[in-house]
């Protein structure tokens, strides 16, 4: 067996770079956004490979906004780790984070 490699050239780079600047943007403005279709991004994190057991989400209804665990959901509510329930209805926006 041969244990010689090729030979890589590396091309030197002789000149500077502008294109990583750094971009901050923060904001604490509460935007209302209503979803078209909650029961479907339900579903979809609780589909998701991600969730095995319980999943984190952001939940907006009005303007709460409620950072909280899922870990299952009955035909019009959500069950939470701590043991509450929040009805679907009444969610204008989740996310899974």
């Amino acid at each position: 067996m041969n244990k010689n490699l090729p030979k890589v050239y590396a091309n030197p780079i002789n000149k500077t770079f502008s294109n990583n600047k750094e971009v901050f943007l923060s904001t604490t403005e509460v935007r209302n956004v209503k979803m078209d279709n909650i029961p479907g991004k339900i579903n979809e994190i609780f589909a998701s490979p991600h969730h095995v057991y319980k999943s984190k989400v952001e939940i907006r209804m009005g303007n709460d906004v409620i950072n909280t665990v899922i870990v299952g959901k009955t035909n019009n509510e959500l069950l939470t780790l701590n043991g509450e329930k929040i009805k679907i209805k009444d969610i204008d926006y989740i996310e899974r984070i």
